[in-house]
């Protein structure tokens, strides 16, 4: 196995590893895809927004459905679990009936036995087929396949009424539902294959959406911004996934088997929605089987290394005053013991902070562009990697796209690492830019949310998956992302690039046509980068037919940001954490 000069010169200069360990800090490893029979010999199919994402999970578990292979498996983990009906009038409960007796005694307290009304309605996941999601499953499990699910939690925000945190409530009373869903469907045997995921740090998530499906002699694993919610299918919701088939994909496996493990072990919780009360794991749940023995990479395909986040545990007895501000006597009972103290995770002591270390040296080699979609642009440390990188190559072209969840509160991070971290020092550029600054363009996407959380690098490298542009992404929410490196001219970036683009033009991608192998004008075009940058900037040269331009939505933002909400460091330590600190 002799790769070529070309191919070894892009790993080193893209990939990070072990060797390229500096100033390193506890919890920052280089991923464990090192060495060649690792990274190579991976096909990487993506998926623009949900769609298309949710046809290929029909397609992918009908496949399962219907082969006769020996092991067959599919393993779901979800920040957002929407298989059953939430009701509007749905309420959670911080206690059952004798302890809200007790409570109700001691006046300090009572605020913490009230139930809480969700006051949002949402459907189940119906898939593009029309099916049910929940009843598919059902069906692969009924038929013999190892169906498991491990979806997300907050011991606390998901029982007190914690300010700040309404939507987070929302999210998980569809979740606990989902989960009550999915084993009554899979019958007393198979309920304790759907577990409640508790192993994440109080102040942020297992945001991780991963679903890895195979037998035993092959895995496929999709990861991206998509989770099983009916709204990600929505027209104004902009997203994307991708399927990694090859080495990397058992990797994933081994992540799922790893995150599944960690939740045996804790005991077991209960939640109340509804007065009906749901355990987050069953006597039942037994271990994930080992995933099958990858193929050896032989130096061809795409070249995969997975980018795990995991945090560190550390913690203060009281917890933080913003927790519960009236009263320090139940700030310290719910810190001690409503799941807001963790220990650390078993199998990462001191945190796995890959992602972090991937996405820097990345930034730190790009040559021709970066380009990053993203819903938050909150980190500090990734608006100082990009600033860095455009001062030292004044050629550098960096695009940002930004487009904000509606349901997430108004905050000044954004303008903050951007006005402070960004763009100092960058030169202005008075003609033709939109940001008024050389090399640089921010757009925003009006009435659209992006949440595809995608770095493109140079055409040949990318980073997509769950961890955002935030530093929670970093340091403290459980994230999953894989990164990509095109080091033998598959096109395998430089296609996803393209399809993105197109989209951003308003195109209709040719998956998506009735038509096949249609495309429409333009679309070719797009594949030539030089010309193609020429969408963002008119100074950055190229040119594209003249009706081949973004949507009118996308607009050019003028820099600096204006600033709408004042920051405050405090409210970013708490929305944007970072588990390195002690709360």
């Amino acid at each position: 196995m002799n790769p070529s000069s070309k191919t070894q010169a892009l790993i080193g200069k893209y990939l990070v590893r072990e060797t390229d360990r500096a100033k390193w800090g506890d919890g920052e490893y280089a991923p464990q895809q090192n060495f060649l029979g690792d990274l190579s010999g991976n096909t990487v199919d993506h998926f623009v927004n949900g769609v298309a994402y949710f046809k290929a999970l029909e397609e992918e578990i009908e496949a399962l459905r219907t082969s006769t292979a020996k092991g067959r498996y599919l393993y779901l983990t979800a920040w957002w679990l929407g298989l059953a009906k939430l009701p509007a009038e749905t309420e959670v409960q911080a206690f059952g009936e004798f302890g809200s007796t007790i409570v109700q005694q001691f006046p300090v307290l009572k605020d913490l036995a009230r139930p809480v009304r969700v006051g949002k309605a949402y459907p189940p996941l119906t898939l593009p087929s029309g099916a049910l999601l929940s009843r598919r499953l059902e069906e692969l499990h009924k038929c013999g396949v190892d169906v498991r699910i491990l979806a997300w939690v907050s011991p606390f925000a998901a029982r007190y009424d914690v300010p700040g945190l309404g939507g987070i409530r929302i999210v998980n009373a569809q979740t606990l539902l989902s989960v009550a869903e999915m084993r009554s469907r899979f019958g007393e045997q198979g309920a304790g294959k759907v577990m409640v995921n508790l192993t994440a740090h109080p102040l942020g998530a297992v945001h991780c959406k991963l679903v890895v499906a195979g037998d035993q002699k092959s895995t496929r694993a999709f990861t991206g911004g998509i989770d099983p919610v009916m709204s990600r299918m929505d027209p104004a919701w902009h997203d994307l996934a991708v399927r990694v088939t090859g080495p990397a994909a058992t990797a994933v496996h081994r992540f799922f088997q790893q995150m599944w493990a960690e939740n045996l072990k804790l005991p077991a919780e209960n939640f109340l929605v509804d007065r009906h009360p749901i355990e987050s794991r069953l006597k039942t749940a037994a271990a994930v089987p080992d995933p099958p023995e990858p193929p050896r990479g032989d130096g061809t395909g795409a070249h995969v290394q997975v980018l795990r986040t995991v945090p560190q545990m550390r913690f203060s007895s009281s917890g933080p005053a913003w927790l519960y501000d009236k009263s320090s006597v139940v700030r310290a009972l719910i810190t001690a013991g409503a799941g807001f103290r963790k220990e650390p995770i078993s199998f990462a002591p001191d945190g796995i902070f890959e992602f972090k270390v991937a996405l820097q040296k990345a930034i730190g080699q790009a040559e021709k562009y970066i380009f990053i979609a993203d819903q938050a642009f909150s980190s500090e440390e990734i608006m100082g990697w990009i600033n860095a990188r455009l001062l030292a190559k004044p050629d550098l072209k960096v695009i940002l796209l930004y487009g904000g969840d509606p349901d997430d509160p108004p905050s000044g991070d954004m303008p903050e690492a951007v006005n402070g971290h960004l763009i100092p020092h960058v030169p202005q550029l008075l003609l033709d830019s939109r940001s008024g600054l050389q090399g640089l363009e921010i757009y925003g996407w009006t009435g659209t949310a992006v949440h595809c959380k995608v770095t493109i690098i140079d055409d040949v490298f990318c980073i997509v998956g769950s961890a955002n542009a935030m530093r929670r992404s970093l340091y403290t929410d459980t994230e999953l992302s894989v990164a990509v490196l095109d080091a033998t001219d598959t096109g395998v970036v430089r296609r996803l690039r393209r399809d993105l683009w197109a989209k951003y033009c308003g195109m209709t991608l040719p998956p998506e046509m009735l038509l096949v192998g249609a495309t429409q004008p333009g679309y070719d075009e797009i594949l030539d980068l030089d010309d193609a940058l020429s969408l963002w900037s008119a100074a950055w040269g190229g040119a594209l037919p003249a009706d081949v331009k973004l949507l009118p939505a996308i607009k050019g933002f003028q820099l600096p940001m204006p600033v709408t909400v004042p920051y405050s460091q405090q409210e970013h330590d708490r929305q944007d954490a970072d588990s390195r600190m002690t709360f």
